[in-house]
C-alpha cells in the first residue's frame, strides 16, 4: 500500500466516459400520486374546509387531506400535483364528490380527492367568497369577486352573473375563526393553551371549518397545522402533518418509515421528523425549551439500533428513539470542529468527518480525535475493518491501527480521485466515489478504478445511494439511477420530476426517498427505475 498521506494525494487519469441519458426534448413524464409524493412543511394553513368525510387544509406549500373516518392523513397534494402557485384565500368543501373549492388571488380551483383531479379558472382580482346551495350542491357554486356574486356551473370556467343566491338559511359558506369560536365558548376561553406548542411558541387561528353532522370544529393555524375542537366539550386535538421545515437535508431508513433532518433557513422551525412509510403519520422532534434544537442543516444521518446520529453544522446529534433523549457533541466536547460533514458506523459508535478532520464519537459519549487528519472530511464509508475517507483533496483508506488515511496504489493511479470526494458508497463488492462532477468505480476483481463524467443533467453531484445493480446519484439539477454494467442513466430532473436540488437519498425495496431543498420526495422505486 502506498504510504503517502491523504493530504498529499497525487493520482493519474485512466480516462473518462460520458454516461448515456434520455434526450432533453422528451415529453414530461406523468406521475401518479402513489408513484410520487412530496412531504414538506404544511403547518401554515391559509384556508380550511370540512365535509362529513374529509378535512381539506390549504397551506402555503400544498393541500393536505385528512380522512375523518380513518382518522389519518392521505397523500398531500403539492405544486408537483397541480396545487395552485397563487396563495389560497378561501376554501369550501363539496360533499357531492368529496371535493374542495379553493379561491386564490387570481381565480378558482377545484380538487376532487376521489379521482385526484383538478379543475381551475381565472377570475380578475381573484375569489373573495364562496357559497353553495344546500338543496342543490351538484349544479355548481356561487363565487364572489370584486364585481359581485356570480354562478359557476359544474364544468364551467367563468362565473356568470344573474343567478340569485339561495336564502341565507340555505347557504353553505366558509366560516371565519371568530364565528367558529362563538360556537365553542370553552375552546375560546382556552385559546392560549390550545395555541401554545411544546416549545412554548404561541400561534393564531387563521381559518376555520365546521360540518352539521358532528360537533367538530377544525381550525387552521399559522404554525401548528390543523387543530380539531369539540364544540360541546371543548376537547381539542392537534392533527400534525408534514416536516418541521420546508427543506429536507438528510434522510435515513428506519423500521416502518424514515427519519428526516431539516434543511432550514434562519427563522424557520428546525429539527427532525419521523415519517411513516405511507406518509399518514409524522412525529416532530424539535428539542425542549424555548431554544430547542439549534442546528439549521442536517447533512447526513445514520440509524443504528435505537440511536439516530445526525451530522449538523453545530455538531453530531444523537437521538435515542426509545427514551427520546437528545445529546449534541460539539467542539466543546472534544470534536475537531462542530461543522460535521459526514458519518459512518464505527464498532462502538460513529465516525464523524468534520471540517477540520476525523473523530470517533462513542456510544459511551467518549470522543477520540485522529489529529493526523486535519482537512475537511466530506465522505466516509466503512468496509469491514477499514474506513474509506473522502477528503477535500482526494480519497484514502484508514486501516485498523493506523493513525491516518493512506492512498492505495489503485487510487493513486486514477487522477479523477485527486479532487474533493463528496460521496462514497458500496454496491456489492464495488466501491463508488463521487466528485462534484465525476463518478468513479473500482472493479473488485482488478481493483482498477474507472472514471466517468456524466452529462450536465445532474448539475453538481451531492449524494449517492446503493441499489441492486447500480447506484442512485443525486445532484443540484436532478437524480439518476446509474446502471454500472451498462453505463447508462435513468434521469429524473429538476423541476419537472423533482422540486429542488437533491441533498440526500435513501432506498428500500419499495420506495426511493429523496431529501431536497423543497422537502422529502417519496418515489415508488419500481416507477422510478422504469422512468
Amino acid at each position: 500500500m502506498d504510504g503517502r498521506r491523504l493530504g498529499g494525494l497525487a493520482v493519474s487519469l485512466l480516462g473518462a466516459a460520458s454516461l448515456t441519458a434520455y434526450p432533453p426534448n422528451r415529453l414530461p413524464f406523468q406521475w401518479r400520486p402513489d408513484e410520487r409524493a412530496l412531504l414538506t412543511d404544511f403547518s401554515h394553513v391559509t384556508a380550511i374546509a370540512a365535509s362529513p368525510f374529509t378535512v381539506f387544509a390549504a397551506t402555503t406549500h400544498g393541500l393536505t387531506v385528512y380522512d375523518r373516518r380513518a382518522r389519518r392523513w392521505r397523500l398531500p397534494v403539492t405544486a408537483l400535483d397541480g396545487y395552485p402557485t397563487i396563495p389560497v384565500r378561501i376554501a369550501l368543501a363539496d360533499a357531492t364528490d368529496n371535493a374542495v373549492w379553493l379561491g386564490t388571488g387570481d381565480g378558482w380551483a377545484r380538487y376532487d380527492a376521489d379521482i385526484r383531479q383538478w379543475q381551475s379558472g381565472t377570475v380578475p382580482g381573484g375569489v373573495l367568497d364562496f357559497a353553495l346551495d344546500a338543496r342543490d350542491q351538484a349544479s355548481g357554486i356561487f363565487v364572489r369577486t370584486a364585481d359581485g356574486w356570480g354562478f359557476l356551473p359544474r364544468g364551467g370556467v367563468v362565473p356568470v352573473p344573474g343567478r340569485s343566491l339561495p336564502a341565507p338559511d340555505q347557504r353553505i359558506r366558509p366560516v371565519d375563526p371568530r364565528t367558529a369560536l362563538d360556537l365553542a365558548p370553552m375552546a375560546d376561553a382556552m385559546r392560549a393553551l390550545i395555541l401554545t406548542d411544546p416549545r412554548l411558541r404561541t400561534h393564531q387561528y387563521t381559518a376555520a371549518a365546521r360540518t352539521p353532522d358532528q360537533s367538530d370544529l377544525f381550525f387552521g393555524t399559522n404554525g401548528m397545522g390543523v387543530v380539531r375542537v369539540d364544540a360541546v366539550t371543548g376537547e381539542w386535538e392537534p392533527l400534525p402533518f408534514g416536516l418541521v421545515a420546508p427543506g429536507a437535508g438528510a434522510v435515513a431508513l428506519g423500521a416502518g418509515g424514515v427519519w428526516v433532518a431539516a434543511h432550514a433557513r434562519v427563522g424557520e422551525r428546525r429539527g427532525l421528523t419521523w415519517v411513516t412509510d405511507d406518509l399518514s403519520q409524522v412525529q416532530a422532534i424539535e428539542g425542549t425549551g424555548s431554544l430547542g434544537l439549534q442546528f439549521l442543516h442536517g447533512r447526513r444521518m445514520l440509524a443504528r439500533g435505537d440511536a439516530l446520529w445526525v451530522a449538523t453544522e453545530r455538531g453530531v446529534l444523537r437521538h435515542q428513539a426509545g427514551s427520546g433523549r437528545l445529546r449534541m457533541f460539539d467542539l466543546g466536547r472534544g470534536l475537531p470542529s462542530p461543522d460535521i460533514l459526514s458519518l459512518a458506523p464505527a464498532p462502538d459508535g460513529v465516525w464523524a468527518g468534520t471540517a477540520r478532520g476525523l473523530a470517533v464519537v462513542g456510544d459511551n459519549d467518549s470522543i477520540v480525535r485522529l489529529d493526523a487528519v486535519a482537512q475537511p472530511v466530506l465522505a466516509l464509508l466503512a468496509v469491514r475493518d477499514s474506513l474509506w475517507v473522502g477528503s477535500a483533496s482526494g480519497l484514502g483508506v484508514l486501516v485498523p491501527g493506523a493513525a491516518t488515511a493512506v492512498i492505495p496504489p489503485d487510487v493513486a493511479a486514477q487522477p479523477a480521485l485527486r479532487g474533493p470526494i463528496v460521496a462514497l458508497v458500496r454496491v456489492r463488492d464495488s466501491l463508488i466515489a463521487a466528485t462534484p462532477d465525476q463518478l468513479a468505480w473500482r472493479n473488485p476483481a482488478s481493483t482498477v478504478w474507472t472514471a466517468l463524467r456524466p452529462r450536465g443533467d445532474l448539475g453538481r453531484i451531492t449524494s449517492l445511494a446503493a441499489d441492486e445493480g447500480g447506484v442512485w446519484v443525486g445532484g443540484t439539477m436532478g437524480l439518476a439511477f446509474w446502471n454500472i454494467a451498462r453505463s447508462t442513466f435513468r434521469t429524473l430532473r429538476v423541476p419537472g420530476d423533482i422540486p429542488g436540488p437533491v441533498r440526500d437519498i435513501a432506498v428500500d425495496a419499495t420506495y426511493l426517498w429523496v431529501a431536497t431543498d423543497s422537502g422529502l420526495v417519496r418515489f415508488s422505486r419500481a416507477a422510478a427505475l422504469d422512468r
